[in-house]
């Protein structure tokens, strides 16, 4: 398995814990990871690091986008693009494919403990039909999506060693 996947569950795992935690993930840690996913990709050429480029800036737009809905936070969508950028384009697919349903999973598990489903949905439906942004004031109640990243990160690492029944052909 490739150094960039074991930094990455490195990264995943420690952000992971943190956010539980605290429900922060340090700019320290993904500014990290990114810097270290060009540096990598330097390695490989132009064309690699120019790839890498793109996959931050489109992570850049696609998470400016759900983060202006409130869905997540900022340290999130910086993990999402520095983790994105680590593998390149197509794993990076895969990995946020993972951490989709990874979050999907943790997102359900949080409203069945916390039995606050009602509240989640109309915070859900007011931002997503384009009102006015809700973000979670509490920051005990937001869902802790470094775990969703950190399955998606293990996921990875399985589909490229162990496991090559969970690549995801694109």
């Amino acid at each position: 398995m490739a150094a960039s996947i074991w930094l990455l569950l490195a990264v995943c795992l420690v952000a992971a814990y943190s956010d539980v935690r605290s429900r922060r993930i340090s700019n320290w840690l993904t500014g990290g990871l990114a810097i270290a996913a060009i540096v990598i990709h330097a390695f490989s050429g132009f064309a690699s690091v120019g790839a890498t480029l793109l996959v931050i800036v489109a992570g850049l737009f696609v998470g400016g986008l759900i983060y202006s809905t409130g869905a997540i936070g900022g340290g999130d969508v910086k993990l999402a693009i520095a983790a994105s950028a680590m593998l390149g384009f197509p794993l990076c697919i895969e990995f946020l494919l993972y951490s989709a349903i990874g979050g999907g999973v943790l997102a359900i598990a949080f409203l069945l403990l916390r039995g606050n489903i009602k509240q989640s949905l109309t915070r859900l439906v007011t931002s997503t039909a384009g009102g006015a942004r809700m973000p979670v004031t509490d920051k005990a109640q937001a869902v802790p999506y470094a775990v969703a990243f950190a399955f998606g990160a293990v996921a990875v690492a399985l589909s490229q060693s162990m496991a090559p029944f969970l690549r995801i052909s694109l």
